[in-house]
């Protein structure tokens, strides 16, 4: 990729893939819905589902961090809060060393060159889901990339209980009862999200074009 378009398009081609997958999840859900005494078809819409979820956000992540650095663009100038990613090995050597004189000198003498480093080395691992993307997650890396959560405030109880507290209990073998679930508007608002977060994504690559 070399153009911002070709990042922009990027995001569009991953979550028509995801989008895809959720599709082909309904489909084989639908397809062996009445025989499933054990509900095993409905657990793995949800956890496949929340993977969907996850697995485009880092993806989304990835692609948007891959064009800062290729921009060229200054972490500090991309969100300040991002320096919290630059900055990832200086914070945890001041911790190994118990904050000790020597150890905040050098913190500082650092520091200069952080403020204006670009993505290369950067530390993803700040902004990336975690296994827990839940409205608190998405929120607080959402505030460290600069990007606006307001989309999602409506969308975060149906985020936190179905999407991602669902799949949590069916993960540690204590699943709630999904003989109700509806498969079909499960995984539609899974598709929504994918999309809200790509349009998010995407206009942040716009302004830094």
């Amino acid at each position: 990729m070399s153009v911002p378009e070709d990042f922009f398009d990027a995001i569009d081609t991953a979550r028509v893939q995801r989008a895809k997958e959720l599709s082909e999840v309904k489909r084989t859900f639908l397809s062996i819905a009445s025989a499933d005494p054990l509900a095993i078809g409905s657990k793995s819409v949800v956890v496949l589902s929340y993977a969907a979820w996850e697995g485009f956000y880092n993806d989304c992540v990835r692609i948007y961090l891959d064009f800062l650095e290729h921009r060229g663009v200054k972490v500090a100038d991309a969100s300040w809060l991002l320096l919290a990613g630059a900055m990832s090995a200086d914070f945890k050597s001041l911790r190994d060393r118990h904050h000790s004189d020597v150890a905040k000198r050098e913190f500082l003498e650092q520091l200069k060159d952080r403020l204006i480093c670009d993505f290369v080395g950067f530390d993803r691992s700040v902004v990336m889901a975690r296994s827990n993307l839940n409205f608190a997650k998405l929120s607080s890396n959402f505030a460290l990339l600069a990007l606006e959560v307001t989309p999602f405030q409506e969308l975060r109880l149906r985020i936190d209980k179905e999407l991602v507290g669902w799949r949590h209990a069916v993960a540690h073998g204590d699943p709630p009862d999904l003989t109700a679930v509806d498969v079909t508007s499960h995984t539609k608002f899974v598709s929504e999200l994918l999309l809200t977060v790509a349009g998010s994504f995407q206009h942040a690559i716009l302004r830094h074009v």
